[in-house]
C-alpha cells in the first residue's frame, strides 16, 4: 500500500511538473513582436500619458543591441510595478518569415515580457524620421510623453537610464 501511495505521489508530482512547464511555455509562446508602423508607434506611446516610458531599438545584425537588451528586461522587471512600460521596436525586415521568427525566438529566450514590435516599411525611412545613424538607441519619455533622451550607439548605457527611470517615476 506505502508503494501504491507512493506511485501515485509520483504520478501527481509529474503530472504538476509537466502542467507547471507547460504553463511556462505558454507564457513564453506570448512573446512575440508585432509589426507596426511609425505613425503607429507615436500613438501608442501616447496611449501610456501618465506612466515613464522606454523605448529601445535594435536588430538581430547589431550585437551591442543584443548585448544591452537583458537591462531593459531588467529594467521592466524591476520599476513596471512604480509605472515603467518598456518597448522594443526590432529594425528588422518583417516581411521575412526567418527573420521574424528569430526575432521572435530571442524575445523568448530574453524573457521580455513587455511591449514588443518590429518595424513595418523602409527601415531607412525609420533611421532618417528617428534622426539616428546607428542603434541600439533608446528613447526615454516624461510622464507627459516629452522626450527627455535620447541615446544611440555608445552612449546607450543601462546604469544612467535606469537612474533617468527612477528620476522620472519620483515626479
Amino acid at each position: 500500500m506505502k508503494c501504491m501511495n507512493l506511485g501515485n505521489f509520483v504520478v501527481l508530482i509529474a503530472v504538476l511538473g509537466l502542467t507547471g512547464a507547460l504553463a511556462a511555455q505558454s507564457a513564453a509562446d506570448k512573446i512575440a513582436a508585432r509589426p507596426i508602423k511609425y505613425a503607429e508607434l507615436g500613438k501608442l506611446v501616447r496611449s501610456y500619458r501618465g506612466k515613464v516610458i522606454v523605448v529601445d531599438f535594435w536588430s538581430l545584425d547589431c550585437a551591442p543591441c543584443k548585448r544591452e537588451f537583458p537591462h531593459l528586461v531588467e529594467l521592466h522587471r524591476k520599476y513596471h510595478q512604480d509605472g515603467l512600460v518598456a518597448m522594443s521596436v526590432a529594425l528588422d525586415n518583417p516581411e521575412d518569415k526567418t527573420i521574424r521568427a528569430k526575432v521572435d525566438a530571442f524575445l523568448q529566450k530574453k524573457q521580455a515580457a513587455f511591449t514588443n514590435l518590429i518595424a513595418e516599411g523602409d527601415i531607412d525611412d525609420w533611421y532618417n524620421t528617428l534622426k539616428i545613424g546607428g542603434i541600439p538607441c533608446v528613447f526615454i519619455f516624461d510622464r507627459e510623453n516629452r522626450r527627455v533622451k535620447k541615446l544611440v550607439g555608445e552612449e546607450v548605457d543601462y546604469k544612467s537610464i535606469e537612474a533617468e527611470v527612477v528620476r522620472l517615476l519620483k515626479k
